[in-house]
């Protein structure tokens, strides 16, 4: 079974990074040593239980207040990874799923429910995140720059390709004079399939980055 199940699923455009050629490695030191903020949520901590999941992406992301209570635990990670105002997202936020591969075990196939709902926070960076500031106005830059995307190992790369059916991007490469662009050929995989959805064809120039 795939990732894209409903029509909400069509937004999400997949960035993955193979571990071995350690683009993310790079590029990841690259926007820290530009000032990004850098979001690395382990996907083999997530493994382990729900419960190691959500404390997880609460420590990825620094969160500083208490848990609610109540509600779906999930639910509220996703709420909070797609507002951060508590963090300097002034030059731009990386959302990185680490050893996103861990979550594809033969006890979680076919569903794979965890690889899903993880990208499904990936989703609400690229839906929400990036607009969530200018909204909300919780920051002065307006909006946040967001990149993000999800390692995974030359051994499970089919596996995960499989499961995002011929939707994902491989990035193969960045600019290292300016790592914060987004991978050009995913912008216009993006440009190419909105304008699908709009019936136009859509310009670089038209499309933010």
């Amino acid at each position: 079974m795939g990732f894209y199940k409903d029509e909400s699923d069509d937004t999400f455009f997949p960035a993955i990074y193979i571990t071995e050629d350690k683009v993310l490695e790079r590029q990841t030191q690259a926007l820290r040593d530009q000032g990004w903020a850098v979001i690395e949520v382990s996907c083999a901590a997530i493994v382990r239980d729900g419960d190691a999941g959500v404390k997880e992406i609460l420590r990825a992301i620094e969160f500083p207040y208490d848990m609610p209570t109540v509600g779906d635990p999930v639910g509220w990670t996703e709420e909070f990874i797609e507002d951060l105002h508590w963090l300097d997202l002034s030059k731009g936020v990386f959302v990185v799923l680490k050893d996103y591969d861990a979550l594809f075990s033969v006890h979680d196939a076919p569903e794979y429910y965890n690889a899903k709902r993880m990208a499904q926070h990936l989703q609400t960076v690229d839906d929400n995140l990036r607009y969530r500031h200018s909204q909300f106005a919780y920051g002065d830059y307006d909006p946040p720059y967001v990149l993000y995307g999800m390692e995974v190992s030359r051994e499970k790369l089919d596996t995960v390709l499989e499961f995002f059916e011929g939707r994902a991007t491989i990035i193969e490469d960045f600019d290292e004079d300016n790592p914060g662009e987004e991978y050009p050929p995913l912008v216009e995989y993006r440009q190419k399939v909105v304008g699908g959805w709009l019936g136009m064809t859509v310009d670089s120039e038209d499309v933010e980055g």
